[in-house]
């Protein structure tokens, strides 16, 4: 019995240690993002009036194709304009593909020459500017109506990638029945981000 109870143990201690390892991995990896304020933006802050049209238009409908990215849905003709790398030419996240729960599959691009940067998911997408580098990015992606995910991307060699992290947001009112016992608060560094629009979805 009491090897059994052993075992148990150093199963739960090996399982909080790896728990511990990621939160502290995350803290390390948000450090730069927490430097600078932040701004947050969803799919209701993009506008067809700031997507640069035939610019863009080759390279965005060749990746919707790609993507087969077709049918309800389906965007690609509008664009939320930010410069993350501080060079003064804006990059551009066009909503290519969104769900009935807000979530969206964003391309990132950018001009001279016209390029794809990379894919985020998630309903918000919160960015800062780094002077010369290309910043990480968070998103958040809707659960349910009590939890949600964020999520780290990173530009890796010629574009931002998932970075395969997971951090599970519950509801501050801890009452609430939720799926995901070990969900956390929101940061207060996100929770303070400024609104890209004053339309976001909540």
């Amino acid at each position: 019995m009491r090897t059994k109870t052993k075992k148990l143990l150093l199963i739960i201690a090996l399982l909080l240690v790896g728990l511990n390892a990621e939160v502290s991995s995350q803290n390390r990896r948000w450090r730069e993002i927490k430097s600078r304020p932040l701004l947050q933006f969803d799919w209701s802050c993009s506008q067809p009036s700031a997507y640069p049209g035939a610019k863009l238009d080759r390279i965005v409908k060749a990746t919707m194709k790609q993507k087969e990215f077709v049918g309800a849905g389906t965007w690609g003709d509008r664009a939320f304009v930010y410069d993350l790398n501080g060079d003064r030419k804006p990059e551009y996240f066009v909503p290519l593909d969104c769900g009935g729960t807000g979530n969206c599959t964003w391309g990132v691009f950018a001009l001279k020459p016209a390029r794809l940067l990379g894919f985020l998911g998630g309903q918000y997408i919160y960015v800062n500017s780094r002077a010369g580098h290309y910043p990480d990015l968070i998103t958040y992606t809707h659960m349910s109506a009590a939890e949600g995910l964020l999520a780290t991307y990173g530009f890796r060699k010629k574009g931002y990638a998932w970075l395969g992290d997971k951090y599970p947001i519950g509801p501050e009112d801890r009452t609430l029945e939720i799926q995901n016992a070990s969900a956390n608060k929101m940061p207060r560094f996100i929770s303070s981000a400024l609104r890209g629009c004053e339309k976001l979805a909540y």
